[in-house]
């Protein structure tokens, strides 16, 4: 069981550190498509019991407030204003990816993988060219 909490407590506090990844493109991807797939299975689970939109829209609303509202608040500016934006947008592409397959909608995941790969190619280029 102390196992079990330290487990619990680590889990916590690395989602309570802010880490923008200002000058490592590659792991500010990963933890984009992490993101991505937080959204998803959120999405997923909830549909068990929502409708595909209602699931879509409760993910994604409810990640925001619930995780990234809390971030902004505990270190207000505008570079973590912009990680938090940046969180829930991919967290919102994997929400979307999964309502677009149960829902059957082919044109909705395109765009869900189209905006995905824009966002994660902008991101990069912007640490590519920051210098540490």
């Amino acid at each position: 069981m102390n196992r079990l909490r330290a487990a619990f407590r680590t889990i916590l506090a690395e989602l309570n550190t802010p880490s923008a990844q200002r000058d490592q493109w590659f792991l500010w991807c990963a933890a984009q498509m992490a993101h991505a797939l937080i959204g998803a299975v959120i999405a997923g689970g909830l549909l068990f019991v929502l409708p595909p939109w209602c699931a879509f829209a409760t993910a994604t609303i409810g990640y925001a407030l619930g995780k990234e509202l809390p971030d902004y608040f505990r270190a207000p500016s505008w570079a973590t204003a912009r990680d938090c934006v940046q969180d829930a947008l991919f967290v919102t592409a994997g929400a979307a990816l999964v309502v677009a397959v149960a829902g059957g909608h082919e044109r909705l995941f395109i765009v869900a993988i189209i905006a995905a790969a824009i966002g994660l190619a902008w991101g990069t280029l912007i640490r590519l060219q920051v210098k540490p």
